[in-house]
């Protein structure tokens, strides 16, 4: 029985690690990018860019959102202004209703609208990492994917009785197989903690999509469990016509409350009407539970309406998960830690795909008999595209956001496409090559289009920031990182041997 189960384990472990692992890493690794969203989509708009950066302050801010927006939106059934911070300095404002939200950005001196560059910034890579780009489809493949993951530690954890014994054991110069296994031992024990944590959140986050029946039956939809969690102080309009006063004393009002450079964020409901009310959000970034309290005031009169800062227990629960997935807090320490423990992960599953073809491939047969050949070329093809293809496949994204035309319109679009155009000629090139010359050769690609990434702000003549300095300096530590792989994986022919990370029968 004991051999059975254990038999069942090894299976789950590798035909799920396997199947699902080609959309892991991808995942995981965009993931990973996406813990530095704000300062992706900064670099990605380099109009915005500050050399004498400084954060503006919220009553200057909120001074010419209004102006800005009683000239284009006065009749707007709604305003949104986002309020500049230290990760975002940058002044934006909407105003239309949350479907039809059409959007600007400021300059923080003059209030003057800005012309930004169209483009996904690093919201794509949190997309896609949520969903794949691919709406409800892609969510459902996530939830099974993170539920696969969860299952793959488990078995993982089942499987190695002597894992911690093993981590100190690790061999990078032994054979191949060893050394992959040893590798991927020593990055299961090192991240176990966070990859447990990331998976069981991740997968808690999106337990609506697979686990409705108990949303919809008890609050009629997500919209009802919001509603009965989150309180709303808005009234319905009057339908009559009224001046909104100046927001820059309900916002001092609120700074008062929550502390000065506290909000994050400005809604103000029918602005034309004599029943718009305002409503501020404070920031979570000092917080574990991704709630953000907020209070509002009726515009016309200032006084309060109401304020939560207290949150039903099981709610604050689940938020606090959603709060250590999404790591909003802890500031830039905890962000690095996350980022480095999302690249760990990612090269756990990497790892493990290769450990695959190489077992596969030393063990010999004809496990799927006349296809054998083929099939295991089709897998080698696909490790290549999953792991070192999504790498490529996003440096080309970053790329894109350089050499495209500025004013082109429809460069978002260009960009995403971009980015899955990269990525399908990583999967034909590693198709049409050797192993791991395709290793090789996309590797090194990779670890170029990072490397050149600050040399390429100066060819297109932009200043970056010192955000946009940080994006460029982890892009070349990337690189660094990348280019040390790639001598690793060096045909035998151009270093004398067969490297020690792959078989001299996959060149």
């Amino acid at each position: 029985m004991k051999k059975t189960f254990t038999q069942s384990m090894a299976w789950l472990h590798t035909w799920g690690g396997l199947l699902l692992g080609w959309l892991l890493v991808p995942i995981f690794f965009t993931g990973t990018l996406a813990v530095f969203e704000p300062e992706l989509s900064h670099w990605m708009r380099p109009e915005l860019h500050q050399a004498n950066m400084h954060v503006l302050p919220a009553v200057q801010a909120s001074t010419l959102a209004q102006a800005r927006l009683q000239a284009v939106a006065a009749s707007a059934p709604g305003w949104q202004i986002d309020l500049p911070d230290a990760r975002n300095p940058a002044l934006h404002i909407g105003w239309g209703t949350p479907r039809t939200l059409q959007r600007e950005y400021l300059d923080p001196h003059t209030g003057a609208p800005r012309h930004v560059r169209a483009t996904e910034g690093g919201h794509f890579f949190t997309h896609f990492h949520a969903e794949l780009n691919a709406g409800k489809v892609g969510r459902a493949l996530v939830c099974v994917a993170g539920l696969v993951m969860l299952a793959g530690l488990i078995s993982g954890i089942v499987l190695h009785k002597k894992i911690f014994q093993d981590f100190f054991t690790f061999r990078p110069r032994a054979s191949s197989q060893r050394a992959w296994l040893d590798a991927h031992t020593v990055l299961g024990v090192l991240g176990l903690p966070f990859l447990l944590m990331i998976s069981y959140s991740g997968v808690i986050m999106l337990v609506d999509d697979y686990l409705p029946a108990a949303t919809t039956h008890l609050y009629h939809g997500k919209s009802g469990a919001r509603a009965e969690v989150v309180q709303n102080f808005e009234r319905k309009p009057l339908g009559q016509p009224a001046s909104l006063p100046a927001l820059a004393g309900l916002t001092a009002q609120a700074e008062h409350r929550f502390g000065v450079g506290m909000l994050s964020q400005i809604s103000v409901r029918a602005p034309g009407d004599a029943a718009a009310t305002v409503r501020f959000s404070r920031h979570i970034h000092d917080r574990l539970g991704a709630v953000a309290d907020h209070v509002s005031y009726d515009a016309a009169t200032g006084a309060l309406r109401g304020v939560q800062t207290n949150w039903n227990p099981m709610a604050y629960l689940f938020r606090a998960l959603v709060g250590l997935h999404i790591v909003k807090f802890g500031g830039y320490p905890a962000l690095a830690l996350y980022f480095l423990a999302g690249l760990a992960a990612s090269a756990l599953l990497a790892s493990g795909l290769v450990l695959y073809t190489i077992k596969r491939r030393k063990r010999g047969g004809q496990p799927f008999g006349a296809a054998t050949t083929q099939i295991h070329a089709r897998i080698e093809a696909l490790n290549v595209a999953a792991i070192a293809g999504i790498v490529l496949a996003s440096a080309a994204y970053l790329w894109s956001n350089r050499l495209l035309p500025a004013s082109w319109e429809a460069r978002a679009g260009a960009e995403v496409g971009g980015f899955f155009a990269v990525w399908a000629l990583s999967l034909l090139h590693a198709l049409l090559r050797p192993p791991l010359r395709a290793w090789f050769e996309q590797v090194s690609l990779a670890a170029a289009l990072c490397g050149l990434l600050p040399l390429l702000d100066i060819a297109t003549g932009q200043q970056p920031d010192p955000i946009a300095q940080g994006v460029d300096a982890v892009a070349v530590l990337l690189a660094l990182a990348l280019s040390w792989l790639a001598w690793r994986l060096r045909p035998p022919h151009a270093a004398g041997h067969a490297p020690v990370f792959l078989n001299k029968a996959a060149a």
